[in-house]
């Protein structure tokens, strides 16, 4: 130990002694207590709700001050852990005694040329209860016994076994790779499976969605599960077993952290550490590292522990909620029994028109920003492929209603999509746009509490093209009324005339017009100031204002007076056109002269 960390330590000490212990050391075994050789029990649940135990041997400490990687490292043994295969994911959490006092919990399996496996890491009980400790911000924090430190070991981190070339040229390293705890997935498959946990990785955005048109401020990443070191559990349980309720619980048991429930159930599944009272703390590593948190806790049934090559894991399945995960810290997670969370309620309805079909899906989610947009897409991909039964072209109508406590008025948008390719990518996106940006609005928490999408499918192609635009003449006066028609070719049908008028505004300066027909949304033009919102309410305004591909739009532009780029249009004047269930596409525009009073 370097002269700093023995300063370091002393001080510590001296402050733990003026401000007294928080924790009896008659029930923990910290880390200045920890000697090479120790012989203890860890407890942990390998089938049924049966809690095992296992022999576990201190091998040393790893020491890295000013760090939270501080482990205690020790080779585990006994049937349990033969039946197991070795330290599995769903592990992480079991609580490590020595003489009867709780040491830490197991959260990291390791590999060591000169130590026979399997062997483990601990995370000290003095850092999992700083997470207990940080609502009132006393934190215990205290230094290993010199002698007990393996100072001449590295600790390498990698989030696999080592191969074995790598561990036998490395003697002097630790190589230390999670024990995951097992991302446990029921109601989602195929591609949907694999977006909830690749993100955009497995899915291109497409494009024409809301967020090109307007300024929503922050641009949130479609992050899969996996990139929180979640791994999925190749096999799901089903919903049996005898859970066992809040009373039960206790260090050992088996606990899960539910992010969705209903017709999708997506969760993870750990083990208890250490219970005072209501508080809980578990797994001895973090779940998606929110430090602040407000996750169900769930019971939680071990059918059995699988023997796998690569990763043992617990097959498992999640229960009724339990309490409340309040904390998710690089230490591990902690949380409250009978504490409840705020969730959002998620209805989808899919109709598939052509066959008769639909889905109705209802999924309580957890309100959380960061993972929000790939559980929305992954449940509305499962909703509309299981609804279509196919990936192909088509036309979908879709309604969207979105209620929230922070929201003066629920946001309410209709949209129509068409594609040639895979008609399922637009609701799911659009849906996961609009609540994204609700979510990360510059002005206040919508607190969302309700997400419906209604959805029509529709394999023929409900398309019109815009094919011609005229005016009824070429050269205008400000105040004139413009009278124009529109010709539409409806796709592989007949042409069809929309006609209208749009009148010159009387003070309007400039030497010509522009009139143009389009289809949706459109882009700011360069004589165009950014959209500014004032509060949320006109956020969602415009959200809702925002045409969809069904609304054919005449508008009237002229250019900016004050732009120094001749070609800065600016809208003036527009008439909008509802052709409902017909994705109208491309535009035309036609040029006028404008001749000013003398």
């Amino acid at each position: 130990m370097s002269r700093a960390s023995v300063i370091l330590c002393g001080v510590l000490l001296i402050l733990n002694v003026i401000v007294g212990f928080a924790y009896d050391r008659e029930a923990f075994l910290f880390l200045d207590e920890i000697e090479i050789g120790m012989r203890g029990i860890g407890k942990t649940i390998v089938s049924s709700n049966t809690i095992s135990e296992f022999a576990v041997e201190v091998l040393g400490v790893i020491d890295e001050p000013k760090t939270h990687s501080d482990f205690i490292v020790v080779r585990v043994s006994g049937e349990a852990i033969g039946r197991s295969g070795g330290i599995s994911q769903g592990m992480s959490g079991s609580p490590v005694y020595i003489d009867g006092k709780l040491i830490g919990a197991l959260s990291r399996a390791a590999s060591w040329s000169k130590e026979i496996t399997p062997i483990g890491l601990v995370t000290p009980i003095e850092d999992m209860l700083g997470i207990i400790e940080s609502i009132t911000g006393d934190v215990l924090s205290l230094c290993p016994r010199e002698e007990a430190l393996l100072a001449e070991v590295q600790l390498v981190k990698l989030d696999r076994p080592p191969p074995t070339d790598l561990l036998k040229g490395s003697p002097d390293t630790i190589f230390a790779y999670p024990v995951a705890s097992p991302l446990l997935v029921t109601g989602l498959s195929g591609r949907a499976l694999k977006i909830l946990m690749d993100g955009v990785d497995s899915v291109t955005p497409p494009e024409g969605l809301l967020v090109e048109f307007l300024p929503l401020g922050i641009h949130p990443v479609v992050r899969g599960l996996s990139s929180f070191g979640l791994t999925l559990n190749p096999v799901s349980g089903g919903e049996s077993g005898s859970f066992p309720g809040a009373n039960a619980l206790e260090p050992g048991s088996a606990i899960g952290v539910a992010l969705a429930s209903g017709d999708v159930t997506i969760g993870a599944l750990g083990t208890l550490t250490y219970r005072e009272g209501d508080a809980i703390i578990g797994f001895g590593h973090p779940f998606l590292l929110n430090g602040e948190a407000a996750f169900p806790l769930t019971s939680a049934y071990i059918y059995d522990t699988m023997k796998a090559y690569d990763a043992s894991f617990k097959l498992g399945t999640l229960g009724e909620s339990l309490g409340a995960i309040l904390e998710d810290r690089i230490p591990g997670i902690g949380g409250l029994i009978d504490r409840s969370v705020d969730l959002v309620t998620l209805s989808l309805d899919v109709f598939e028109r052509d066959a008769g079909r639909s889905e109705d899906f209802q999924i309580e989610l957890v309100d959380e920003p960061r993972i929000m947009p790939v559980l929305l897409l992954a449940s509305g991909f499962e909703a509309i492929d299981a609804a279509l039964g196919r990936i192909g072209q088509g036309t979908v109508e879709v309604t969207y209603q979105i209620f929230g406590d922070g929201m003066s008025t629920p946001l309410e948008r209709r949209d129509v999509f068409l594609s040639t390719r895979d008609i399922a990518i637009y609701p799911p996106w659009q849906l996961a746009s609009i609540v994204s940006f609700l979510q990360y609005n510059d002005f206040q928490d919508p607190k969302i509490s309700n997400i419906t999408a209604s959805m029509q499918f529709a394999q023929k192609l409900n398309a019109m093209h815009i094919n011609h635009l005229e005016l009824d003449q070429i050269i205008y006066e400000p105040g004139d009324t413009i009278h124009y028609q529109v010709e539409l070719q409806i796709y592989h049908g007949e042409k069809r005339i929309e006609e209208g008028e749009i009148q010159i505004p009387i003070d309007l300066i400039a030497d010509y017009i522009v009139v143009r027909a389009y289809g949706g949304p459109r882009y700011l033009e360069a004589g165009e100031t950014p959209i500014e919102f004032e509060d949320l309410s006109e956020l969602i305004e415009a959200v809702e204002d925002l045409p969809s591909y069904d609304t054919l739009t005449v508008e009237l532009f002229a250019p900016d007076p004050f732009s120094p780029y001749i070609e800065a249009l600016q809208g003036v004047e527009e008439v909008e056109t509802e052709l409902t269930g017909y994705f109208l596409y491309d535009e035309r525009e036609v040029n006028a002269f404008l001749l000013l009073p003398e």
